[in-house]
């Protein structure tokens, strides 16, 4: 006899346009025990297609649909105003705040790629981002760190969860932000985000094994850019 039990999984909704993961005849939880209630039919489908690959366990990546909506669930929710203030704080160690000296090529690029989304910060939201060339780190104004924490709190917990990990994939929090307001796409937003490795690797040739881990990374931006749009479609 085979000791093989077929899991059964499957999409359930309720009148409130609100669906769940049902496993076998139990409706899917968080690990602090909360029902996943997921506000989209498109989420609620990235996320059965998960369980099915991982069967019972829960995927340890950063980038996992399964764990970003744990943490919306069980952290953000009940910690939603230290979510904003950290990623709202981000802004003063923003990859694109600090521009490079040397060599004149590279700070050609840099000026080139990110001024342009600074100045969209301005255009945009009216938020004046303090940049440097220098070691020292910045400080943005109180003001600008508000606006920005303003712009996140008409995000629900699962679109802030998405952030919060693309803000980890890309050290930015202003990419993120422009990503997910349509104004560049995912590969954009990698290749502004690790724009420095990918000039040094343009000079010094491919290096197989960090070949992999950007190209890892950029299909990780795609996705969780992708988990952010499912949301509310």
């Amino acid at each position: 006899m085979s000791n093989f039990t077929k899991i059964n999984f499957s999409i359930i909704s309720d009148n409130k346009n609100n669906y769940f993961i049902k496993i076998n005849d139990k409706v899917a939880k968080t690990p602090k025990g909360n029902i996943i209630e997921l506000p989209s039919l498109k989420l609620a489908t990235i996320i059965l297609k998960e369980y099915k690959l991982y069967k019972n366990k829960i995927p340890s990546s950063i980038i996992s649909p399964i764990r970003i909506t744990n943490t919306a669930i069980d952290k953000i929710k009940s910690d939603y105003n230290h979510y904003l203030d950290q990623l709202s704080f981000y802004a003063n160690n923003d990859v694109i705040c600090y521009f490079s000296k040397t060599p004149d090529e590279l700070v050609k690029k840099q000026k080139k790629l990110w001024m342009p989304l600074i100045n969209l910060m301005k255009e945009i939201y009216n938020i004046d981002i303090i940049y440097t060339s220098e070691i020292t780190a910045i400080k943005q104004s109180k003001e600008s760190l508000l606006l920005i924490r303003n712009i996140l709190t008409s995000l629900n917990n699962f679109q802030v969860a998405a952030i919060s990990v693309l803000s980890q994939l890309t050290n930015s929090i202003i990419i993120p932000l422009v990503l997910v307001n349509g104004k560049i796409t995912a590969k954009k937003a990698f290749e502004l985000s690790y724009l420095e490795e990918i000039y040094q690797s343009s000079l010094w040739g491919k290096d197989e094994e960090a070949f992999n881990r950007l190209h890892g990374i950029s299909l990780d931006i795609r996705d969780v850019n992708k988990y952010y749009g499912s949301v509310f479609e």
